[in-house]
């Protein structure tokens, strides 16, 4: 939770309408009978004034909640050993009420449903659209044409390599390194202003506390760092050797390849890594394979695939 400053800004009067003669506006804590009947004040209605219109109480000392007498129910202080009004015995008394103060409802959005139900009903249409024309598969039965491969052995070549890092990043090996401040992050920092906001407390005893709450208004500041340049020796990828073919017996070029334990030394060359692409044709489709499943089937096979219902294209992942 961000960081808060809460301040008191003081006490104001609550204010109350007399249940009697229908005098507006008494003040709760200064006027506990009517000014103009004399009835008793109902806490029960107590209210808060409009914004600018309350009455601060200077000095006032919260003593605690104000108590319904439990013989006529005048709203008593809570130090109060005998009601003031009919002087009876304040023991066993309950707590008045509080008030919360009123928070002004949203506006009711106007609800326009055929326009939701519009939206709901292009949405639907076009997953619908997406399944049957992308997504939908039958059942078909197809040859096996052929079987392809490519292989492909890696040409490495020991030497210098320029590369770029964090300076807490940049390899122990690493020579001729020059740095420069770039932005890696950012980080919040306080601008010295506040967001505020008022709320009003009913204290129970014919007053609210008004108290303002801020929190601090953050800026985001960049966080440099050395961004690196360096020199480092590693193997490096220069050239390949490829062969491909048709049938089930692949094979890897042996042509004029280095050896694969070469010693790393400034220039020297070695092979690198060994990958392979091994294709099924299906007249004029095909798909690219696991080596398992390439040599799982003959050339002439018949085989059951899924097929997109709309073009009739294979899937390959259904081999």
């Amino acid at each position: 939770m961000a960081e808060q400053r809460v301040e008191s800004e003081g006490h104001f009067e609550m204010l109350w309408d007399c249940d009697h003669c229908d005098t507006k506006g008494l003040l709760g804590l200064s006027q506990r009978f009517c000014a103009e009947c004399g009835g008793p004040q109902n806490p029960v209605k107590r209210y808060f004034p409009k914004e600018g219109e309350q009455r601060r109480v200077d000095g006032h000392k919260y003593q605690g909640a104000d108590r319904h007498c439990p013989s006529c129910n005048t709203p008593m202080g809570a130090q109060g050993k005998n009601c003031t009004h009919c002087g009876a015995p304040m023991d066993g008394s309950k707590e008045v009420r509080g008030v919360v103060a009123a928070v002004a409802p949203p506006p009711p959005k106007k609800r326009r449903w055929w326009l939701v139900a519009l939206v709901i009903g292009v949405i639907v249409l076009i997953i619908f659209g997406t399944w049957y024309r992308f997504i939908r598969t039958k059942s078909a039965q197809v040859a096996v044409t052929g079987h392809r491969w490519v292989r492909e052995v890696a040409i490495e070549q020991y030497g210098e390599s320029q590369e770029s890092q964090w300076h807490d990043q940049v390899p122990n090996d690493a020579e001729g390194r020059m740095c420069s401040k770039k932005e890696r992050s950012t980080q919040k920092v306080k601008t010295g202003e506040e967001e505020c906001k008022t709320e009003r407390k009913d204290k129970k005893d014919g007053t609210f506390e008004q108290i303002k709450k801020c929190t601090p208004v953050y800026r985001n500041e960049p966080v440099m760092e050395d961004w690196c340049t360096y020199t480092v020796r590693r193997w490096k990828q220069i050239d390949s050797a490829k062969t491909s073919g048709t049938g089930m017996s692949p094979t890897w070029s042996t042509a004029n390849l280095p050896p694969a334990d070469t010693r790393a030394s400034f220039g020297a060359k070695r092979q690198g890594k060994k990958t392979e692409t091994l294709t099924l044709e299906f007249g004029t489709e095909s798909c690219d394979v696991s080596d398992p499943t390439w040599r799982k089937y003959t050339d002439g096979q018949k085989v059951k695939v899924e097929v997109r219902a709309s073009s009739d294209k294979i899937v390959c992942s259904s081999l």
